[in-house]
């Protein structure tokens, strides 16, 4: 018997997807022929993570379990081989330039790199499955599709909303740096598709590397994800991204952007010296008396650069300016704060392109919620960097998959369930394994069975992939 009946369409979505024998093929190799497989070793980690385990010792409550290992057809493995597993991950050779003081970014290993690879699986069987071709789409339905305008040969082209971020995660591991908050602390990064709510790209840092190093590198990534095509890509940072590297490579690409901008003394004074009747109020959609006094502001802006190209086009800088209603002092002294946003995107208004720029609020760190609250990536298992960074990159799998999942194979009550409430209402069905004829049933709950699991399962048995 088990308590995880509910977890059968997750494992067949897994296989159907092909990781297990992609697994084999770039995950660490096995040193001898007994045992798992390294494709059933990333199974069970992804699902320990589904079904809330955050360490080691969960391993043993899966291989505990009879009932599981009949459906999965094999037993999960112990928790000491769950982690040498783990451990293999880390190359000590790549952190040779470690330095006893200061950020470091080492790396990744070339089994690090197979992760990716089945991240991308992952994400590939998304689009294939989900993403309809962008020629059947009527045009009445681009804008709720998440399409743009049609290109050259007249068909729709997707857009894909790259938002930045990292998280901060304490910790009291051996050799732990401390964050800017003076806490000993872990800071991944990760880029999240905000039309699908995919992590497209993930990085495990040390709490001292700033947030500012490798964002374009982590873009680029995150990008070369996607298959080839047509795709209008934007993207939405915080002030880690505020570099003009990076602004002017995206400008080159014709890719739109909106990034927080440092508030230099050169951008505060231009905003300062506008006339009152540049800032507009505040639309707020809902009515409401407010303690601060919100507007904005078009700043005519042009930071120095070292070198500009006689055909560059100026970005376009928006400032919101806060103000206190009972003409109060903020916490740090202020009567008044400033922030500004800087885009290419001449398109929309202001207010439109600042609450724009605001959204990746409720998209990337959505994400970090997830990793960290609801999957395992709130609390990593090793003092060693590569082991805790394919720990990471497992939840996104796991978090990945749980989105396709969502799509493929549950109703669509469950199309915003987060990790938890899947474990709540799918995962935890009780099923008895029964052997007859020669075959493996699970009997499950009949309701439970009509409603979820078995039109789950037929869904996702009805998937062409192309896993090439």
């Amino acid at each position: 018997m088990t308590a995880w009946a509910g977890i059968c369409p997750l494992i067949m979505l897994e296989r159907k997807c092909g990781l297990v024998e992609l697994g084999d093929r770039v995950l660490p190799e096995k040193e001898s022929s007994r045992g798992l497989r390294s494709g059933q070793m990333l199974e069970c980690f992804a699902l320990l993570s589904a079904m809330g385990g955050e360490c080691y010792e969960d391993m043993e409550i899966l291989r505990g379990d009879a009932g599981l290992a009949a459906v999965l057809g094999y037993t999960p493995p112990a928790s000491e081989t769950a982690r040498q597993w783990l451990d293999k991950f880390h190359d000590e050779s790549l952190m040779a330039g470690r330095p006893l003081q200061g950020s470091f970014l080492p790396p990744e290993s070339k089994h690090l790199a197979g992760l990716e690879e089945l991240n991308r699986r992952v994400i590939w069987s998304y689009i294939q499955t989900v993403m309809p071709p962008s020629w059947q789409i009527p045009e009445s339905q681009w804008k709720a599709c998440g399409v743009g305008e049609p290109g050259k040969d007249g068909k729709p082209i997707p857009w894909v909303t790259l938002d930045i971020d990292a998280h901060l995660v304490e910790t009291h591991k051996e050799g732990a740096r401390p964050c800017y908050d003076g806490y000993t602390a872990f800071q991944p990064m990760v880029v999240t598709w905000a039309e699908t709510g995919l992590i497209l790209a993930d990085e495990f840092r040390e709490g001292n590397v700033p947030a500012s190093v490798g964002t374009l590198k982590l873009v680029n990534k995150a990008h070369a994800v996607l298959p080839l095509g047509s795709w209008r890509i934007r993207i939405r940072s915080d002030s880690a991204a505020y570099e003009q590297d990076n602004l002017d490579e995206w400008n080159q690409k014709h890719w739109e952007f909106a990034v927080s901008a440092d508030m230099t003394p050169q951008l505060k004074g231009d905003i300062e010296a506008l006339p009152p009747d540049a800032w507009q109020p505040w639309r707020e959609k809902i009515k409401k008396e407010t303690e601060v006094i919100r507007e904005w502001a078009e700043v005519a802006y042009v930071p120095s650069k070292k070198t500009e190209k006689k055909d560059s086009k100026p970005n376009r800088y928006v400032a919101i300016r806060i103000r206190s209603r009972q003409r109060e002092l903020f916490s740090d002294g202020s009567s008044v704060r400033y922030f500004a946003v800087v885009s290419n995107r001449w398109d929309i208004e202001g207010q439109e392109l600042l609450e724009w720029h605001r959204g990746k609020a409720g998209t990337v760190e959505q994400s970090h919620d997830i990793l960290k609250n609801e999957l395992g990536a709130g609390v990593y298992p090793s003092g060693k960097h590569g082991t805790n960074a394919a720990w990471l990159r497992i939840q996104v799998i796991t978090h990945n998959l749980l989105q396709l999942l969502k799509k493929v194979a549950l109703p669509e009550e469950y199309a915003t369930a987060k990790p938890k409430r899947l474990r709540f209402a799918i995962f935890t069905q009780f099923g008895q394994v029964v052997r007859h004829a020669g075959r493996v049933l699970l009997r499950i709950a009949n309701e439970a069975w009509k409603k979820l699991i078995g039109p789950g399962q037929q869904k996702i048995g009805g998937m062409v992939l192309d896993t090439c």
